[in-house]
């Protein structure tokens, strides 16, 4: 259990930081009102990686065998870790609060089309997509898949950075 101690706590750490992270970008509203804002989102998608590596790092120091096995699993733990507690985030705002961040987006996504000269209807019908894919499974499923493809190549990589020996490869 000493050894999954950093893995736990990095991937709790890891999902606290990326939820804060996304909701201080909404609440900011950078993201909606700049040219340079979209790129902050983007940078969410750091926070991940960062946090594996941290997480192998300590993993390593703890073990007497590290091994790519060792990795793989840790950087998958970290990710479902992270995936449950934003996907929890997103959760409870949409059903629980007002989905200010979703209202945010629609928004945003009104006025850019009014700029780009879209009808009414057109306007319409893509908000209504847009609240039919939040309002499903779609986003939950996909922030699952996403973070543990991701997990699985980050881990991947650094194991090869941290790992101790060329015997231990796998």
């Amino acid at each position: 259990m000493d050894s999954k101690r950093p893995v736990l706590l990095f991937g709790i750490i890891c999902g606290i930081v990326l939820t804060i992270y996304v909701r201080m970008l909404d609440i900011s509203r950078v993201i909606y009102n700049t040219s340079w804002g979209a790129w902050l989102g983007y940078l969410a998608i750091l926070i991940l990686p960062v946090c594996i590596f941290l997480a192998l790092r300590e993993l390593r120091k703890k073990q007497e065998t590290f091994r790519y096995r060792h990795a793989l699993l840790a950087g998958l733990l970290v990710s479902c870790i992270t995936a449950t507690i934003y996907s929890a985030y997103m959760f409870v705002d949409i059903y629980f609060f007002d989905a200010r961040h979703l209202n945010n987006l629609f928004e945003y996504t009104v006025s850019s089309m009014k700029k780009d000269g879209y009808n009414a209807a057109a306007i319409q019908e893509k908000i209504l997509r847009m609240k039919n894919h939040y309002f499903s499974v779609k986003p939950y499923i996909s922030t699952y898949v996403w973070y543990l493809v991701l997990g699985s190549f980050f881990s991947s990589v650094f194991f090869f950075f941290l790992r101790k020996s060329n015997k231990n490869l796998i």
